[in-house]
């Protein structure tokens, strides 16, 4: 029986790829190197901070350390936030609102730092939708390790056969599919993905998932 639901964070719940992808490209543009927006999405949305830097330090032979790409990418990233934070996408909060009100117990896992989604969530007042929080800073290995997915389950103390998963991108949905749960899957404007991801079931919005985990968990939803 389906007990609870974990929720990826960025691209799934709220629209924060640009200010990522954002972030990206300023700590490039001393380098004189240029990413391409719709390389970022095709090859980075979802994926660690850390592979990020990796990958692109890689490609343009930057002279600096992957930590050092790390650190200025998440002070860019947190200036950001002071003047424009990400907005929820259609149909979260009214999701997170259902659920809320049934007996699925809710928690977010998140291949950001919490520094990084904590503003987010007080601006949106939705820190009560997920008593358990697990973020990069809680894990050694970020997606798509399923580390992260482990160790919701482990706090939790529930079965990976007692969750789902809600994720929107390859890297997501293979670190929940990885640790045994039952992955929806929702693509976005963002993301596209194939028929070989992982994932259980495909929704094309948050509104579809919510239909979904209704029937799902009919007899808790009857409760309200």
């Amino acid at each position: 029986m389906v007990k609870a639901i974990c929720f990826d964070f960025d691209g799934t719940l709220v629209d924060s790829e640009h200010l990522h992808y954002a972030s990206w490209q300023a700590e490039l543009q001393p380098f004189g190197c240029s990413l391409e927006k719709s390389r970022y999405m095709a090859q980075f949305s979802g994926v660690s901070t850390y592979a990020t830097a990796e990958t692109l330090i890689r490609d343009y032979q930057l002279p600096i350390t992957i930590e050092q790409l790390m650190d200025k990418k998440t002070a860019r990233f947190l200036a950001l936030l002071q003047t424009e934070l990400p907005v929820p996408m259609p149909g979260a909060e009214a999701l997170l609102q259902k659920i809320q009100q049934t007996e699925l117990a809710m928690a977010l896992v998140t291949g950001s730092y919490r520094c990084e989604i904590e503003p987010v969530l007080d601006n949106l007042g939705w820190r009560d939708f997920f008593p358990l929080i697990v973020t990069r800073d809680d894990v050694q290995h970020a997606k798509p390790h399923p580390e992260p997915y482990l160790t919701a389950l482990e706090r939790l103390n529930l079965s990976a056969a007692e969750c789902l998963a809600l994720e929107d991108s390859p890297t997501g949905i293979r670190s929940a599919h990885d640790a045994g749960l039952t992955v929806l899957a929702v693509t976005t404007v963002h993301t596209r993905l194939t028929s070989d991801a992982g994932y259980s079931e495909l929704f094309y919005s948050l509104q579809e998932v919510g239909e979904h985990v209704r029937q799902l968990v009919s007899a808790l939803f009857d409760k309200e």
